[in-house]
């Protein structure tokens, strides 16, 4: 009975979470990342995911005309010249020519609304086509996010290799020189020219890596090129809400999935199906239609006794009606096609809606595992920077070699990429998270006919 008694404030303050988004800005990337902002507008027209939607879009439009086209009356002209000539054995030849023209108009009058669901129909596939469109952004713009964050990481694994190498460069030249004294062998030296090629080679790849990253961030976005100075080499530190994370969850799972746009393009579709169904009935009904048509032909005729000329001109109005009695079982089949389709598409929504609820189930625990693990790799990093700091003061007093500050700077580049992913981690679930729940601001960049 108490359940039964907080069952409606339950369902209200779900409502009430869905009636106006939870406050999430400042918590995106772009937010953290200001050169990402301009980068997500810019691949609203020219990534090549999105032309590819907009195609879609100029197709949906193309068949919406082609839907509709039934409800407007046909128009015709028509003209043609003609010339005879008669030739009989024993007889003068004759010749016969005139010039005729045409005009006709017809139109269906009742058609049992088959027609007008038909252009339904083509109305809803341009519908579908517009929520195709925002949902292709909306996982474009999470997968850009991803990619940005990515060539962050990229860099920083760069700038660390070659680190390494100009320790690698320094420690060789040390014992070339001492080589050179002869306090060592070239066996000795031998050991660091191995160390400073695989360095090389680690620089190598690590600066191939970034340049393909970004070649591949370049064409998700459709540019030609991205600047250096718009990729940073470090990630700022992410806020995280886990009152905010709960809000946005409770709010999905209560009634915000409805209006997801991958929910909205399979209620069009069963709709779609309503309609062909609706369609299909009207096969074997009565139907009726009407035309009017007018001609006039101007023929002359001659022979070598006569000339004539005659003009004839024909006016007319009919309306019919036909009626298909039998048709082998085809409107059945019509009929059972469209309900077996709804049924096909009434599955895979529900389908669709409870793995989306696991799904943003789950990633509601990851953004917070993630938040955690975040949370460690900041520690640590501050651990080896402290302790980095700490060196740099014993050097300071003559206490630490250039050599042990190199090491610690070793280890806080290797603890500062670890900070990275971990908050790249952090972002990319988070941003997942939001996305999936249908809040993400990045779709303010499309049009709002494709999100209304």
């Amino acid at each position: 009975m108490r359940l039964l008694k907080s069952l409606p404030l339950v369902l209200l303050a779900i409502a009430s979470l869905r009636a106006e988004a939870p406050p999430i800005d400042g918590t995106l990337p772009e937010d953290y990342l200001p050169a990402l902002k301009p980068l997500l507008r810019q691949a609203v027209e020219q990534s090549p995911t999105t032309i590819t939607s907009q195609i879609n879009l100029a197709q949906a439009e193309a068949g919406r005309y082609l839907n509709a086209a039934a409800l407007w009356p046909q128009v015709g002209l028509g003209s043609s010249y003609q010339m005879t000539t008669e030739s009989i054995s024993g007889a003068p030849s004759s010749r016969a020519s005139g010039l005729t023209y045409n005009a006709s108009v017809s139109q269906a009058v009742f058609e049992w609304g088959a027609y007008k669901n038909q252009a339904q129909i083509g109305n809803l596939g341009l519908k579908i086509a517009e929520k195709q469109f925002a949902e292709a952004y909306r996982q474009l713009a999470v997968t850009i996010r991803e990619q940005y964050m990515g060539l962050i990481g990229k860099k920083i694994v760069l700038r660390n290799a070659r680190f390494n190498q100009k320790i690698a460069e320094d420690a060789l030249a040390t014992q070339q020189a001492r080589l050179e004294a002869g306090s060592v062998s070239e066996a000795d030296v031998q050991g660091y020219r191995l160390a400073l090629e695989e360095s090389k080679l680690a620089a190598d790849r690590a600066d191939e890596d970034y340049g393909y990253g970004k070649r591949l961030f370049t064409r998700l976005i459709g540019t030609d090129s991205i600047s250096e100075d718009a990729i940073p080499i470090e990630l700022p530190h992410p806020e995280f809400s886990a009152g905010l994370a709960d809000t946005v969850l409770a709010g999905f799972v209560g009634s915000g999935i409805a209006s997801t746009f991958q929910n909205e393009v399979y209620k069009m579709l069963l709709e779609q199906q309503d309609k062909t169904y609706s369609i299909a009935k009207t096969r074997l009904l009565p139907k009726l239609n009407a035309a009017a048509a007018f001609s006039y032909s101007n023929q002359t005729s001659f022979s070598s006794t006569y000339i004539t000329q005659v003009g004839v001109r024909a006016e007319s109005l009919s309306l019919g009606a036909n009626w298909t009695i039998f048709d082998g079982f085809a409107t059945r089949g019509s009929k059972l096609s469209a309900l077996a389709s709804k049924r096909s598409y009434e599955r895979a929504r529900q389908t669709y809606i409870d793995s989306t609820i696991d799904s943003i189930s789950d990633l509601r625990k990851q953004v917070g595992f993630s938040q955690r693990a975040m949370g460690l790799a900041e520690v640590h990093n501050a651990l080896i920077a402290a302790e980095v700091k700490r060196l740099g003061d014993d050097k300071n007093l003559g206490y630490a070699s250039q050599a042990t500050i190199d090491a610690g700077i070793v280890n806080l580049n290797a603890t500062q990429y670890n900070m990275a992913f971990a908050r790249t981690d952090f972002l990319s679930r988070w941003t997942e998270f939001v996305s999936l729940a249908g809040i993400d601001p990045a779709i303010a960049n499309i049009a709002p006919r494709y999100v209304r």
